[in-house]
């Protein structure tokens, strides 16, 4: 099989990534420093920082796939297209 290339959008998934993880806790942490407590806002703050990195975890999964997917049916193509001439 042939080695995949990283393409410009993966590279940006990954440093939109990974900022939203140092981002979203450094921005967590303050506002716990802040309060010292845990309120439903924080919570909620918290419960969709967590969503937003599956999300980011989920794309690139998806990314992934979809490109081995598409190597996989270019190796059929070319199967097909060389069983078609014999």
């Amino acid at each position: 099989m042939a080695e995949s290339k990283i393409s410009a959008f993966e590279i940006v998934l990954l440093v939109v990534g990974i900022a939203a993880s140092f981002l979203g806790f450094h921005l967590i942490n303050k506002a716990y420093i802040a309060e010292q407590e845990i309120t439903w806002m924080m919570i909620i703050a918290i419960f969709n920082w967590l969503m937003l990195l599956v999300l980011f975890v989920s794309l690139s999964l998806a990314v992934d796939v979809s490109k081995k997917q598409l190597a996989q049916m270019e190796m059929i193509t070319e199967y097909l297209k060389s069983g078609k001439k014999k």
